[in-house]
């Protein structure tokens, strides 16, 4: 028998042959339509979920994931049960605060604080010492349930929305304290919201703390406003840079619809405007506002009137009168913009390029949108647009979706039935080397959605070595036992066959041959009971890895 070390040797040396990279556009065996329809609603098919869906049907099975609320209890058992390692040395600030060395395993109390118990991370000074790791804890404790919900929550669909929003609307929380303190409360509105009403949740979003603080709209007073948060709110979060008409008009009267009370676009002068009405959007964290005045320590949205530019305003066209309610201009906005056929066209074809493909047929994304505006003041409206979708023609198109590296990490794991352990977010790291940043990509405009993006010599290499990997203790994510022999008679043919097969079916045999000729150099297949349990974990999880490194695997 040969070592393990031999093992990795003569794998790596076939690896290196067998793996193709990917071209564009190229399209993989053709999965049956469950699991297809798995691979693109889920974060990956797993035996439970293939066996529900063949019980249940495919639209079915759609309603039942639709109609899951965002609580579950059973994924609320694994949370409360998770640790995240937090450890730093003795230290010392500025201001003479002292505070012990720390290593511990600590629960994920972040994920169900109230805000008002973390806006104290956001103090310094005096008697507030603390180590850095503290203050930014809470985000990373979403880094670290992040994975888990992926593998394990049943309402799958929503999770994929939960991350689909969470690069639409996007906020690093790696920024600095204020964005970590927060990020639980985000990820909340967002999980809440991933198929509810979009008008809803573009305005949970514009309250949040974590993103008032990321696009600076915390600090925003009179004269002048910041603009980050209103040029995104237009080019990233509502219309889209295609409605961004700065080059075409220099006169708001010259856009289409503007003199009737709704411009098609959007010119620099509508994002500076949009700006001045969201003037006074603040965070209650105790800031001083003025003499005398100093916000609440709430941890949660605060406006401050005296902040707000209450002057009359002019929006894509429509006129806002002076000194209006408190909000109501920043309502007004976001109402405009929330029924914006450009929004309905910018949103859905987002959702269709996440679900289906990189370049959605546009009649396809003309007919969600109308389901959008059609739906706009419903409580399931988003809902009803993913269901439109997946329930179009174009839907049953072949695979040729590229799973970027966290689906990628989380597909395996669930298709290996393997248990999320992630003590210390060791999965972030090696994820990021691929290009990855959960919770933590810098630029407002999220993850990229493109194959083109994630098809690289780097980031191919780094799923190499994930697929490689993810499987192993020094990994620190997960773990899956498998060992077990489906007879005493299974071959090691028929047992590498079969691990292959739970994540690429079609290729299964094409990664066994190749298995077999790594571990003998021959056609031997011997029964795999004669192999010790050791050697049959690291035999598995190679027939995993090659599986992984398939066309099948990696198109959804």
């Amino acid at each position: 028998m040969i070592t393990r070390r031999m093992f990795h040797t003569r794998l790596m040396a076939a690896l290196a042959t067998a793996l193709v990279p990917l071209p564009h556009g190229a399209a993989a065996a053709a999965p049956v339509a469950d699991r297809l329809w798995l691979n693109r609603l889920t974060f990956g098919a797993s035996p439970d979920s293939l066996a529900r869906i063949a019980d249940m049907g495919r639209e079915a099975w759609l309603d039942w994931q639709l109609s899951l609320p965002p609580t579950d209890p059973g994924l609320e058992l694994r949370l409360q049960s998770a640790r995240l390692r937090i450890a730093y040395e003795a230290g010392e600030d500025e201001d003479g605060n002292f505070w012990p060395a720390v290593d511990e395993a600590r629960p994920l109390t972040s994920l169900v604080a109230d805000p008002s118990d973390l806006v104290r991370l956001l103090e310094w000074g005096p008697g507030k010492g603390m180590d850095y790791s503290e203050r930014t804890r809470p985000a990373q404790e979403v880094i670290a349930a992040a994975i888990l919900r992926a593998v394990h929550a049943e309402a799958q669909l929503r999770e994929v929305m939960t991350q689909f929003w969470h690069d639409h609307f996007n906020v690093n929380s790696a920024k600095d304290e204020t964005t970590a303190a927060f990020f639980p409360a985000y990820d909340a509105v967002l999980r809440a919201g991933a198929l509810g009403n979009f008008r809803l949740l573009l305005g949970e979003v514009a309250r949040s703390p974590a993103m008032l603080y990321y696009l600076n709209n915390a600090d925003s007073i009179a004269s002048p406003a910041n603009e980050n948060y209103a040029r995104e709110l237009l080019e990233l979060h509502t219309l889209g840079a295609g409605n961004y008409l700065n080059d075409r008009y220099s006169d708001w009267r010259d856009v289409p619809g503007a003199t009737e009370g709704l411009a098609e676009g959007y010119l620099d002068l509508d994002v500076y405007e949009v700006a001045r009405a969201f003037t006074g959007w603040s965070v209650g964290d105790g800031r001083w506002i003025s003499e005398g005045e100093t916000a609440p320590m709430t941890g949660q949205f605060h406006y401050v009137a005296r902040w707000h530019d209450p002057y009359q305003k002019r929006i894509l066209g429509r006129e806002f009168p002076p000194n209006r309610a408190p909000m109501a201009d920043g309502d007004e906005v976001l109402d405009i913009l929330a029924r914006h056929p450009g929004t309905a066209r910018f949103v859905c074809e987002k959702i269709a390029r996440r679900l289906l493909a990189d370049e959605p047929d546009p009649n396809l994304v003309n007919r969600l949108a109308q389901v959008f505006l059609s739906a706009v003041d419903a409580p399931d409206q988003i809902a009803q647009v993913v269901r439109s979708l997946v329930l179009s023609p174009e839907f049953s198109a072949p695979a040729s979706k590229l799973r970027r590296p966290f689906e990628v990490l989380a597909g395996l794991y669930r298709a290996t039935g393997a248990e999320v352990q992630n003590p210390e977010n060791a999965y972030q790291w090696q994820l990021s080397r691929a290009g990855w940043r959960q919770h933590e990509f810098g630029p407002p405009t999220g993850h990229p959605d493109r194959a083109s993006a994630w098809t690289g010599a780097s980031s191919l290499n780094r799923l190499v070595d994930i697929a490689l990997s993810a499987l192993d203790d020094w990994f620190g994510t997960a773990r899956a036992d498998l060992t077990a022999l489906a007879d005493p008679g299974e071959t090691v043919r028929q047992f590498l066959s079969r691990h292959a097969a739970a994540l690429a079916p079609a290729s299964a045999p094409m990664a066994t041959d190749d298995l077999i000729h790594a571990y003998f150099g021959s056609g031997d297949d011997p029964p795999a009971a004669e192999f010790t349990p050791e050697d049959r974990q690291a035999a598995a999880q190679m027939a995993v890895a090659f599986a992984v490194l398939t066309p099948e695997f990696l198109l959804r």
